[in-house]
């Protein structure tokens, strides 16, 4: 069986509560917290709808020892929980580095979701580990995806939005065409959050909703909360599937 159909069978219809906070910074040696990159541009002021990237960028946060290659959860769990051993003087994960650092927002809801589904949401994941980005970020990602297009590539949406996180070429997101492109969309997203970050040092101990909102500016904030505890079961189940 594929990899990628193997991921979305163990992830598919799961609704059990998160017992381990995961780490991408243990799993992939990146760090949390922001990291600069290009910023969306637009000469005019962004108007508040999906996709209005608001906030300017700021300096990359410092990088983590890389993990082994091969090194499995379970040992993953054990560097966490050595980390944060009060008898070795080690404080517990911050708040980036953790799938849910805070309760859940709201009654929570959860789909269905097939392969090319699964698969656009581990391109936000990977992507989320490339811009060396806290685990909590890409959490955050998946959730608003699964709100914007329920984590369908779609070339369609109010006005000119299109793409997994209905971003608008107007907003000056890039071209329809460059939206369309799953690995862009993610990428432009995360950088636009780790702008929200960066001027809200406490984004990653606020509701999810929060910092979504934050990025995409929507008429209906709190409804990426919604999502948070089947966004932070895939964000996990493929990072596990990931170091294997």
């Amino acid at each position: 069986m594929p990899r990628l159909a193997r991921l979305t069978d163990a992830i598919r219809g799961s609704r059990k509560a998160l017992l381990v906070a995961g780490s991408v910074a243990a799993l992939v040696g990146v760090g949390a917290g922001t990291a600069s990159a290009a910023t969306v541009a637009s000469s005019a002021a962004p108007a508040r709808h999906h996709g209005a990237a608001r906030i300017e960028g700021q300096p990359a946060a410092a990088r983590r020892p890389s993990r082994p290659r091969g090194m499995s959860w379970d040992e993953v769990a054990d560097i966490q929980a050595q980390r944060a051993d009060p008898s070795l003087g080690r404080g517990p994960l911050p708040a980036a580095d953790q799938l849910r650092p805070v309760a859940s927002y709201g009654p929570q809801q959860y789909m269905s979701l097939d392969s090319a589904q699964v698969g656009n949401a581990a391109t936000i994941v990977k992507q989320a580990l490339a811009k060396k980005m806290g685990v909590r970020s890409a959490v955050v990602a998946v959730a608003t995806a699964m709100q914007e297009s329920t984590l369908n590539n779609i070339n369609y949406g109010t006005s000119d939005s299109v793409g997994l996180f209905q971003q608008r070429p107007s907003c000056g997101w890039g071209t329809a065409q460059q939206i369309m492109n799953p690995t862009y969309a993610s990428d432009s997203f995360l950088t636009a959050l780790q702008r929200y970050q960066a001027a809200n040092p406490d984004w990653a101990s606020q509701p999810l909703y929060q910092a979504a909102q934050g990025v995409q500016a929507s008429g209906f904030p709190t409804a990426y909360a919604q999502w948070e505890d089947q966004a932070a079961s895939l964000v996990q189940g493929i990072t596990m599937h990931l170091t294997r």
